[in-house]
């Protein structure tokens, strides 16, 4: 490469350091290693006039279904940093970042019934990069600011033009620099490598790994090159050259296994195939994202007829939507089914209990559990729980089917379901304590902020919903509690489903968003129609047509027209 350009990159940082500015690194492959390795340098040489300069963050985001072994990777260039920080003297801090639990990828799935993201069904681009790596990463940043209470804190990234024309329009839109701090979305962002080529990376990383170049991952060069080789079918030419054909040569690109934004992952593939000893375990990921693609248009299986909000008047909106109850139970029974798998892999190999990667654990595992009591639709209390149950502890297993693709076909427009008769008919009542569901202790909140007063089970509040789990509080209600009172009969048929919250908000377990403090509103309307979805049967595989509910729903244009009669009616009143 040309040492006027690694040269000016460390120089770039040196400066930034030197001018007080605390400096982090999202790390996440081999771009990002080598911003990494400038930014050490650099701190390395503004201590050196300046013993206060600093910090530097080495950061990188968990969305659980990134590339696992690249990910467990990174975490190892993670410890290097921290300890040749250690050595030389420099505040080097590293810290690995998740999104919110119910941005988890595995919760929005099966928990929150979100669609595969496909170009099809994102009409905000890559909305998944923003609530799985972008979000996790501003309130990363926030905290960094009150922690030194400066300002003065600046987002190192890895782009490069010559990555896609698509990422050097978004480097330009951004007004991002190699060498000068501009205010973006995420706060104060710098591109200190937007002008180098791949084989400016490569041949970075190969002097690192060839000794000629100092750097904390003088150890991690050769690995890094493996993976990446392994990712471009075994191959990994380092003087690709600077021709953009031929500069593909080892441009393997990991990231979220599951996405379907791309037509396949040739990257993972290509590790699977080159290395089954290595790479092998990860292929359970590839049938999955596999089986989800080709379900996701297979509406009559895959997707819920129901909506689940409320709009004005009691009328829920009807059609093809989110994913339906029953299509989130299989994927949970699939997935569980692949954790439980590594880990048996895991122990015949290795010879004790442990796992490479956990798609759903005891929070993630309540948090789906959540969403679906809240959502409504369950027959009986603690569906999620129960088939963890059958996996973990009976030891069932689901193979993932093989599927045929569904082609995309042009859906009914939605119609608009009036369920307020159904709601006097039932009597639903909303997320408070009775004597029926004698599951809690009965303690009740008085609560006037809804437009009218009810007793509400207490709960508490945090800035996102919350499963706790310190003190293996999670652990034990699913592996211990819940059984426990599942054997004393407070779980059987004819309890509702939705008791489940109020014993995880009352015991402490679950604590509720105050997000546009809207959360109480919607639950209880969630719940006063659940005895409709049950009765009706519209979130479950045998749910009925469209033409079985024409009967009772209004079209589109009868719905906003009687929306206007009222907004008339209280002109001339």
């Amino acid at each position: 490469m040309q040492l006027s350009k690694l040269n000016r990159t460390v120089d770039t940082f040196t400066n930034l350091f030197s001018n007080n500015w605390v400096v982090t690194v999202g790390l996440s492959g081999k771009d990002s290693i080598c911003v990494a390795h400038c930014a050490v340098e650099g701190l390395k040489q503004a201590i050196k006039e300046n013993p206060m300069a600093g910090p530097l963050y080495i950061v990188t985001t968990n969305t659980t279904i990134d590339n696992f072994e690249l990910h467990n990777f990174i975490l190892d260039v993670h410890d290097a940093a921290t300890r040749f920080g250690r050595e030389h003297g420099l505040p080097i801090y590293t810290k690995e970042i998740t999104p919110s639990l119910s941005n988890l990828p595995m919760v929005e799935y099966l928990g929150r019934g979100k669609l595969l993201r496909t170009p099809m069904t994102s009409n905000n681009g890559r909305d998944c990069t923003i609530d799985w790596k972008i979000e996790p990463m501003k309130r990363f940043l926030r905290e960094v600011k009150a922690t030194h209470q400066t300002e003065k804190v600046v987002s190192a990234s890895g782009t490069r033009s010559q990555e896609s024309v698509i990422r050097a329009a978004n480097i330009e839109k951004r007004g991002e620099t190699a060498d000068s701090v501009v205010r973006t979305d995420m706060g104060f962002t710098i591109a200190p490598i937007k002008d180098w080529s791949l084989t400016d990376v490569w041949s970075l990383a190969n002097a690192i790994e060839q000794d000629d170049i100092e750097s904390f991952i003088e150890d991690h060069a050769k690995g890094l090159r493996k993976h990446y080789a392994a990712g471009n079918s075994g191959t990994c030419d380092l003087f690709a050259g600077t021709n953009k054909q031929t500069d593909k040569a080892c441009g393997a690109r990991f990231g979220c296994m599951l996405c379907a934004m791309v037509e396949n992952d040739k990257s993972l593939q290509a590790q699977i195939d080159t290395s089954q000893e290595t790479y092998g375990y990860m292929a359970p990921m590839v049938k999955l994202r596999k089986f989800m693609v080709n379900t996701l248009y297979d509406y009559q299986y895959s997707r819920s007829m129901m909506g689940r909000e409320l709009k004005a008047g009691g009328f829920v909106k009807v059609g093809y939507n989110q994913y339906s109850l029953a299509y989130r139970q299989d994927l949970l029974r699939y997935v569980l089914t692949i954790d439980a798998l590594e880990e048996e892999a895991f122990y015949d190999r290795y010879g004790y209990e442990a796992h490479r990667f956990q798609l759903i654990g005891y929070k993630e595992l309540l948090m789906i559990q959540y969403h679906w009591a809240r959502e409504g639709g369950e027959q009986l209390a603690g569906e999620a729980i129960r088939i963890w149950h059958e996996v973990h502890t009976d030891g069932l297993r689901y193979p993932i089917p093989n599927t045929q693709y569904a082609e995309p076909a042009k859906l009914p427009e939605y119609r608009y379901f009036d369920i307020n008769g159904y709601v006097s008919l039932h009597e639903c009542t909303g997320l408070h304590e009775d004597d029926r569901h004698s599951v809690v202790t009965g303690r009740l909140h008085r609560v006037a902020k809804l437009g009218t007063e009810i007793d509400l089970v207490p709960f508490e509040e945090a800035n996102s919903a919350e499963i706790r789990s310190e003190c293996g509080m999670a652990m034990s209600f699913v592996e211990e509690w819940f059984p426990d009172s599942l054997n004393m009969g407070h779980w059987g048929k004819g309890k509702c489903p939705t008791t489940i919250i109020k014993a995880m908000l009352e015991c402490g377990l679950l604590n509720i968003s105050v997000r546009g403090r809207q959360f109480q509103k919607k639950s209880i309307q969630h719940i006063y129609y659940w005895p409709v979805r049950n009765r009706r049967r519209l979130s479950h595989r045998q749910s009925w047509t469209f033409s079985q509910l024409q009967a009772d729903c209004l079209p589109p244009y009868r719905y906003r027209f009687r929306g206007w009669l009222k907004l008339l009616s209280n002109y001339t009143h």
